[in-house]
């Protein structure tokens, strides 16, 4: 059994506590995904006290909502799902009240395997701030969570051929920011 499998284990056995009124259960579950959901709301959002406000209501909806969850296999991804509806939300908010309208579907060709280089991480997060909030989201959920290309398309609620589209266009992107951060 590898670490995801015991970690994915885990977080099932913990659902199922939650289910029967462990309050430690949620807790834990919390602990377990609260950075990696910071992580990925922090690329949503424009300022880091907005991903923290949709974190918190990331986790008041999970802890309304997560009895209702019928595989707890799929906790990973309904997480994601919770935690970005809970970023629109706020973006939508944000927009109305501004006056804007960000693309949220953007589509193309589906291209090469570029990665982006680790030890470029800030070089990398600069060039992400660039992208749309689709580009950025689906790049996150595939580089941070190392998802499949299925399971971001549930987080997403978009068809496999439209994430595979939005981060062809990402990584041709962010190949394209990081080749101007190099050039003096």
């Amino acid at each position: 059994m590898t670490s995801d499998d015991s970690q994915s284990l885990r977080d099932e056995i913990l659902v199922l506590k939650h289910r029967l009124g462990d309050a430690s259960a949620f807790d834990e579950l919390m602990r377990r995904w609260e950075p990696r959901l910071l992580y990925y709301l922090r690329r949503l959002t424009p300022q880091e006290a907005d991903a923290w406000d949709a974190l918190q209501r990331t986790w008041l909806a999970a802890f309304r909502d997560l009895r209702r969850l019928k595989d707890p296999k799929a906790l990973r991804a309904w997480l994601y799902r919770v935690a970005r509806n809970q970023a629109a939300s706020h973006l939508r908010a944000e927009n109305a009240r501004r006056g804007r309208v960000e693309d949220l579907d953007p589509d193309g060709l589906i291209d090469d395997a570029w990665t982006p280089d680790p030890d470029e991480a800030e070089a990398v997060h600069a060039a992400l701030a660039t992208l749309s909030l689709a580009h950025r989201e689906v790049v996150t959920l595939h580089f941070l969570e190392q998802m499949p290309l299925r399971e971001i398309a549930e987080v997403v609620s978009a068809p496999i051929g439209t994430v595979k589209s939005r981060l062809h266009h990402a990584r041709r992107l962010l190949r394209q920011a990081l080749a101007q951060s190099r050039t003096p």
